[in-house]
């Protein structure tokens, strides 16, 4: 740990993981005897989508976006589709559901992709005054707006390898 940093315990690793069960279960059941296809951003959910597919049982496949810097200072999202996901039952993974910008966006693509069904599911849901009230997103944990960092969420790079989540707090020197 960075010496002016102090990590504040939000939600143990065996909060996530009965939690990680739990909505693998729901999801089993709700495709039942069918396949499902992930899509989450790489860098931001790679440990959370992990844990989750090790616990469903059905027939699962991921398809891992990147988002890149536009030239209009917006992110630009490739979804980097080999297969349509017409006719595909897609579940949107996201780390952390504050605004819904970015998730929106998300949305969209796979929407004209012309998908089944398509269900949002976020590990943390963090209170925003500005969120994106058209998404119906379910989220594991809901949580203030405090930085977070742990369980695959960074602050410059470090921490993401911290089995639960925390509010990395930054004392002044």
């Amino acid at each position: 740990m960075i010496d002016n940093h102090k990590l504040v315990t939000l939600i143990t690793e065996e909060e996530i993981k009965a939690a990680v069960i739990k909505a693998a279960n729901d999801y089993a059941k709700l495709y039942e005897n069918q396949q499902l296809t992930i899509v989450a951003e790489l860098s931001s959910t790679f440990v959370f989508v992990a844990d989750l597919i090790r616990e469903l049982p059905i027939d699962v496949t991921i398809q891992f976006i990147t988002r890149k810097p536009g030239e209009d200072h917006t992110a630009k999202i490739d979804l980097g589709l080999t297969d349509s996901l017409e006719d595909k039952n897609v579940l949107i993974v996201c780390d952390i559901f504050y605004k819904g910008n970015a998730l929106k966006k998300t949305y969209d693509l796979v929407m004209a992709e012309n998908p089944k069904d398509v269900k949002l599911l976020s590990l943390i849901d963090k209170k925003s005054k500005e969120k994106n009230e058209e998404l119906n997103v379910e989220s594991l944990f809901k949580l203030d707006d405090v930085f977070i960092v742990g369980y695959g969420l960074t602050h410059n790079e470090s921490y993401r390898g911290l089995k639960g989540i925390y509010n990395l707090q930054v004392e002044e020197k």
